[in-house]
C-alpha cells in the first residue's frame, strides 16, 4: 500500500508541474521554414518566472539547449518570445528529420517546469546539407 502512495504521489507531482508550465504557456508553435524553424511563445504573466531556456532534441527524450532568453517580467498580462532555428540538416538525401522542441521555464527560486514538446519536419536543401556535413567532420 506505501508504494502505492509513493507512486500516486509522484505521478501527482509530474502532472501539477505539466499543468504549472501550461498555465505560463498561453502559446507554443514550432513553424518548419525552408532551412530554418522558426519557435514562438507566449506567456501569461511572468511573476516569479527567471527565463526560458530553448530546447531541442532528435528523440522526444534526448534535448539539448538552444537558447536561453531572460524573462521580460514588466508588469504586462502576456509576451511573445521568438527564435530561429537556423541549424537544422537533414541525415541524408533518403529523408527528412524530425526535431522536438520544448521550452524549460526557469523560476526565480531556482526550480523548473518543463513544456510540452512540439515536434516539426523542416525543409532542408540539398546544398545546406552537405555543408553541414563538412562542418561536422572538422569539430
Amino acid at each position: 500500500m506505501k508504494n502505492h502512495l509513493k507512486i500516486f504521489l509522484v505521478c501527482l507531482a509530474l502532472a501539477s508541474g505539466l499543468l504549472f508550465a501550461d498555465s505560463i504557456l498561453k502559446r507554443f508553435d514550432v513553424n518548419p521554414g525552408y532551412n530554418k524553424v522558426t519557435v514562438i511563445w507566449e506567456t501569461a504573466e511572468e511573476t516569479g518566472i527567471k527565463g526560458y531556456e530553448l530546447q531541442r532534441g532528435l528523440t522526444e527524450t534526448s534535448f539539448s539547449r538552444l537558447t536561453y532568453m531572460d524573462c521580460k517580467n514588466d508588469n504586462q498580462s502576456s509576451h511573445k518570445y521568438e527564435y530561429e532555428d537556423m541549424s537544422v540538416f537533414k541525415t541524408s538525401t533518403a529523408g527528412a528529420r524530425t526535431y522536438y522542441y520544448r521550452i524549460k521555464i526557469e523560476k526565480t527560486d531556482g526550480s523548473f517546469e518543463l513544456s510540452a514538446v512540439e515536434k516539426v519536419v523542416p525543409t532542408v536543401s540539398s546544398a545546406r546539407q552537405t555543408w553541414g556535413s563538412i562542418k561536422a567532420m572538422f569539430r
